[in-house]
């Protein structure tokens, strides 16, 4: 059985029938900066600093959220789920820089009471064996991270018969299956908005996902959808955009991101990654996220079939 979620085929179009739109808004972002990690700590569980806080609080009240009908996730290193809490829930006046992420959660699904607001996703973390993470943090001291991923990290795996380390297909298709629940909420979302076409008309039918994770995995799905929509050339292309001031191409910088849109109407659902980096607004469509997640699988199974064990 796939570890991957299946992609469901969008909703045939529904010309003529008298139908509102309804949207599901994913953003995906960077955390904010976290503390130092005490010796023997586990990273998971290393807090933001207090300016990372403030700084997350201060995103969500210059971009607000339609918070009745959003949520927030990171991974299971708490810095990520407390940068998108923060900023979901700014606008309520419930959070200070000074509350630790559990004060802060507890707080939130305490006093909105509309299921819990706040959970954490494994898909949007990351996982990195002994010797994998050897080359990991030497690419990152030179600056090639992402040369690494779209160039060597698949390969790297394939060659140390690695099942787990998050190389570029496993974070890409990690993304994929979690988009795909999403469309699956989307089909959902769009029932209730029919039934009840006035209810969440002040949240312009719309729902939001906050959505935080980590440089060297968010840029993986976004190179992906590049790749496979525009071709290499123009994947190298965005890693020379991402290139900062000393000329390294790492990843994304605290709270950068992007946002896939997902849209369901009489022209049944729609999926829309945003532009970034000098690059235009994409379509993504079902057929191009099952590519995306068997990238994946057919890389778990070159390596199952070239392992030593293996009956074949």
């Amino acid at each position: 059985m796939s570890r991957y979620r299946e992609v469901p085929i969008s909703p045939e179009m529904r010309e003529g029938e008298d139908m509102p739109e309804s949207k599901v808004v994913l953003h995906f972002f960077r955390h904010d900066r976290k503390e130092n990690s005490r010796p023997e700590q586990d990273d998971k569980d290393v807090e933001l600093t207090i300016e990372g806080r403030s700084n997350a609080l201060q995103m969500g009240k210059l971009f607000p959220s339609k918070i009745e009908t959003s949520w927030a996730a990171g991974s299971e290193r708490i810095r990520s789920a407390h940068t998108a809490l923060n900023r979901m829930a700014a606008q309520t006046g419930l959070l200070t820089p000074r509350m630790s992420y559990e004060q802060a959660s507890r707080i939130v699904n305490e006093e909105l009471k509309v299921g819990k607001k706040v959970t954490m996703l494994p898909e949007l973390g990351f996982s990195y064996e002994e010797k994998f993470y050897e080359t990991v943090s030497e690419r990152i001291r030179q600056g090639h991270f992402l040369e690494f991923v779209a160039n060597e990290s698949d390969a790297l795996a394939l060659k140390q018969q690695d099942t787990t380390s998050s190389t570029y297909s496993r974070a890409a298709a990690n993304f994929a299956s979690l988009i795909a629940r999403e469309m699956r909420a989307a089909n959902a979302w769009q029932r209730v908005v029919r039934e009840h076409p006035e209810k969440y008309a002040d949240q312009e039918n719309t729902m939001e996902r906050y959505l935080g994770s980590h440089q060297v995995i968010l840029e993986n799905m976004y190179m992906k959808v590049v790749e496979k929509t525009h071709g290499r050339e123009k994947l190298l292309q965005f890693i020379e955009n991402m290139r900062d001031e000393e000329g390294k191409a790492n990843g994304f910088d605290f709270h950068e991101g992007y946002t896939f849109t997902i849209t369901n109407g009489t022209e049944g659902q729609k999926l829309m990654l945003e532009g970034i980096r000098g690059f235009e607004n994409m379509e993504v469509t079902p057929e191009l996220l099952q590519e995306i997640i068997d990238d994946a699988i057919h890389l778990d199974e070159a390596i199952e079939k070239s392992s030593p064990h293996s009956k074949e």
